[in-house]
């Protein structure tokens, strides 16, 4: 995993929602590494033009403004809450999703039950870090 971060983080630009949270979520492990920093500044400024509000949600990808997704919103409040980052957005996008319905299989797919709770729960998920300024 090591080589594979070191060979591509300088170049590395995620811009799908889940994979953001993602990378977020595994930066919070190494608070102090370059590689780390550089990804958490990144994805919170893309994370940060992918908000659309009202609903009070991330979209799927910058290009996409009108999709979104319950459980991959849940993975990026995962993200966001491992790095100490846009709580009241966490706060609006767990609102939001406590009474909405896609209509489709993932309301009652157990990922997205299962993220919501990581997401309104987070506890072992995210290590007590401090992340260095």
């Amino acid at each position: 995993m090591k080589s594979l971060i070191d060979a591509q983080y300088r170049d590395l630009t995620i811009t799908q929602d889940l994979g953001i949270g993602m990378m977020l979520w595994m930066s919070h492990f190494f608070p102090g590494e370059d590689w780390a920093r550089i990804q958490r500044d990144r994805c919170l400024r893309i994370l940060d033009g992918m908000w659309i509000d009202p609903p009070g949600v991330f979209c799927r990808e910058p290009y996409l403004p009108d999709v979104f997704f319950a459980f991959t919103n849940y993975g990026v409040s995962v993200g966001l809450q491992s790095v100490g980052a846009m709580r009241e957005r966490v706060e609006k996008l767990n609102a939001f999703f406590e009474t909405y319905r896609s209509g489709d299989e993932y309301d009652t797919d157990a990922i997205t039950h299962v993220m919501a709770s990581s997401s309104w729960f987070p506890g072992e998920m995210i290590e007590p870090i401090t992340i260095p300024e």
